[in-house]
């Protein structure tokens, strides 16, 4: 399992290269995401060449909205692009929310005093286990939410990203032959 905020895959298209790249940059003027402009789908050109472009996501709220952070879209033969997208924006805002509310659960547990509370309140126990296991179960969770949570989300999140970033490629190719 690939943990870090990256991926790539090839898409075919029926365009050519350069065309359907003149179009997808046209699509990221007008709104990336849906097509219009809006204000988490706030996308800009980065580099550019013949049979590449690269899109970046130009704001806090687009970086951290769906996590195409940066799209590199290549034509590397005839009807097929390459893209390779990472999201680091969005990974350190996962683990950075997920790693305060670790704090938070951390500092709760020592400050004040789990164990005793457990011992004090017998109906916050999980049924059929003591307080030191009660006790264990809740520094679990604190290290489960907040440090190992976060680095699944973000390999989860390869799946939908791949999803989209396919179907953004196909709705511009199918878009650009239809106009043509």
């Amino acid at each position: 399992m690939n943990l870090l905020p990256e991926l790539e895959g090839d898409v075919p298209i029926r365009s050519s290269g350069e065309r359907f790249l003149e179009k997808f940059r046209a699509r990221v003027n007008a709104g990336l995401l849906s097509g219009r402009p809006e204000s988490r789908s706030n996308y800009t050109i980065g580099a550019a060449s013949p049979g590449r472009l690269e899109i970046l996501a130009a704001d806090w709220a687009t970086a951290t909205n769906v996590g195409l952070n940066r799209i590199e879209l290549q034509q590397l033969e005839a009807g097929v692009i390459r893209y390779h997208v990472t999201y680091w924006r969005w990974a350190r805002f996962a683990l950075a929310l997920s790693g305060a509310l670790g704090l938070v659960g951390v500092v709760m547990l020592v400050a004040f005093d789990a164990r005793a509370y457990i011992a004090r309140h017998p109906e916050s126990m999980m049924p059929g286990l003591s307080v030191a296991q009660n006790f264990a179960v809740a520094w679990l969770m604190v290290a489960f939410w907040g440090f190992i949570w976060p680095w699944l989300l973000i390999s989860m999140h390869k799946r939908p990203l791949h999803r989209l970033v396919t179907h953004l490629i196909t709705e511009v190719d199918r878009d650009q032959r239809s106009s043509v």
